[in-house]
């Protein structure tokens, strides 16, 4: 009985690696990271490896886990989690390093150009205002609270869900956001992106 199941796990293994690891290339491109010790993680496929790549850590490859759209790295004892929108398409990467869990957003997704920290002026009612990408919507966080920021239908303006609010993102000559205005309980503050 021993050997049967050991024959029809060898025989299953090939398929569970092969769905686990299925098409690697939705996985590549580069994932840009706020307050994280690099910028960006670069994905890239050579054969059928999966590679990673860190600014200033190096490049190595990345193997698939028993979970899906999760992989580890074992020169660093790293996991990678990559996230998914609601249409399926991979938008994040989620890096679990030596205790602490940093955030990236798919680059060529137009929701990262929004991410940073902004920060206002000393008067204002908070100091500083991140913004993050959840689940694959943006979401804004300060000292006095935070909520989702939904898109409108003018570009670079979303609205802050549960506080009766927008915030206008406002771009340099390049086209970059370069800051924002946001405007909550008849209160405007104006952030520079930091």
């Amino acid at each position: 009985m021993k050997k049967l199941f050991v024959f029809v796990f060898l025989l299953t293994l090939p398929l569970f690696i092969s769905a686990q690891t299925g098409n690697l290339t939705e996985y590549v491109g580069s994932y840009k990271f706020e307050g994280a010790p690099f910028e960006k993680i670069v994905i890239s496929v050579e054969g059928t490896a999966i590679l990673a790549e860190a600014e200033g850590v190096g490049k190595g490859e990345i193997f698939a886990s028993k979970n899906k759209d999760e992989f580890t790295e074992p020169n660093n004892n790293a996991v990678l989690i990559f996230n998914r929108d609601s249409n399926g398409q991979v938008i994040s990467l989620i890096v679990k390093v030596q205790g602490a869990e940093l955030k990236g957003a798919k680059e060529g997704d137009a929701k990262s150009e929004y991410l940073g920290k902004y920060k206002f002026s000393d008067d204002s009612a908070v100091p500083s205002m991140t913004v993050s990408l959840r689940e694959g919507e943006l979401f804004g966080e300060t000292d006095q609270g935070s909520a989702v920021l939904k898109p409108t239908a003018k570009k670079d303006v979303f609205s802050v869900v549960g506080y009766d609010g927008s915030a206008e993102f406002l771009r340099d000559s390049a086209g970059k956001i370069s800051k924002v205005i946001l405007k909550v309980q008849d209160m405007v503050m104006n952030g520079e992106k930091q």
